[in-house]
């Protein structure tokens, strides 16, 4: 039976810290592509050293600007990576094995997350899994300009290897990426007709703290289940609370 040829994704910014371990991780794929989006440090430079598909294209969103990574592929199957991102040893054996003869057009992959230095075994990053894996004639991105999903036709399966995920390295560029996201996620819950107010941002920030430090069991991963739990609970209040704003000052999108 024909081995099934995968070709890599990878969208960037500025990712020159952490590219290169994402594309050395993946450096037996058929084909890698990396769509920049205007970097100022050595990113593409790095990529290059790669991949001879390092494209420049002003930012979109991220599910307009993965669906562009996607249109310039040519493999079977596209495996969409984000550049702070490493596929493991064994989920790499797994994809080389599991691809041949599938049934499956999509496979949900399993996340081991990394926060500030250390891979969280319990509370709100435990056992995720995201679609990451498909037939590249079978799925596509939404257009959401964050938080995009990949929309697939057909059958579904698992994988067991691990992306491994090295989220952030200090709760300082947990806090930033959290600003920035916050923004980004108020905003399409704007334009999707969702509302809030100030008491809906503190309920929910609450609840995020509860249901990842205590009903997910962050507490076993003891001081840095703690500070993630609060960070993920701040992210809430933030995401929620300039929804509310939005919602004040300019009323209903509709």
């Amino acid at each position: 039976m024909t081995k099934p040829s995968i070709s890599v994704i990878i969208i960037s910014r500025d990712e020159a810290e952490d590219i290169e371990d994402c594309l050395r991780s993946v450096s037996w794929a058929d084909e890698i592509i990396v769509v920049d989006s205007g970097s100022t440090d050595d990113t593409r430079a790095i990529a290059a050293r790669w991949t001879d598909q390092v494209h420049e294209v002003p930012w979109q969103g991220f599910g307009l600007q993965k669906n562009h990574a996607l249109d310039l592929a040519s493999g079977d199957w596209i495996l969409s990576l984000d550049c702070d991102e490493r596929v493991s040893e064994s989920l790499k054996q797994e994809m080389l094995e599991t691809l041949v003869g599938t049934e499956c057009n999509a496979f949900l992959l399993p996340f081991r997350s990394n926060y500030c230095g250390r891979f969280m075994r319990f509370g709100e990053w435990s056992g995720e899994r995201k679609l990451r894996l498909f037939r590249r004639n079978a799925g596509r991105f939404d257009d959401a300009p964050v938080h995009e999903r990949i929309h697939v036709d057909g059958r579904i399966g698992r994988m067991r290897g691990r992306i491994l995920h090295y989220s952030v390295r200090t709760r300082a560029e947990m806090h930033d990426k959290s600003r920035r996201y916050a923004r980004l996620g108020a905003e399409s819950a704007f334009a999707a007709g969702k509302r809030a107010t100030r008491a809906t941002a503190v309920a929910r920030g609450t609840w995020a703290f509860v249901r990842s430090f205590l009903l997910k069991g962050g507490l076993l991963d003891g001081w840095k289940g703690f500070t993630l739990s609060i960070d993920i609970a701040s992210a809430t209040h933030q995401r929620y609370r300039q929804l509310a704003t939005m919602c004040r000052t300019t009323g209903s999108p509709h």
